[in-house]
């Protein structure tokens, strides 16, 4: 998977890149202003820009379900 050329395709690239992996994440450029039990996960862009992913509240709910992770 190659990095986005245009930066304002880096935060959907990212929650892509997620979703391939099973999981789904927001991505901001905010930092978290609660401290998740899931980590601190964040990428820089190409371009430069830091994101930091979190889980969707539908992502949390369903691992609850299924007791992962």
């Amino acid at each position: 998977m190659t990095h986005p050329e245009n930066h304002a395709d880096c935060r959907q690239f990212l929650v892509d890149g997620m979703a391939k992996l099973d999981v789904d994440v927001t991505a901001s450029t905010a930092p978290p202003i609660v401290q998740s039990p899931y980590g601190e996960h964040s990428f820089t862009c190409p371009h430069g820009t830091r994101y930091w992913l979190e889980p969707t509240s539908e992502q949390i709910a369903q691992w609850t379900r299924d007791g992962t992770p």
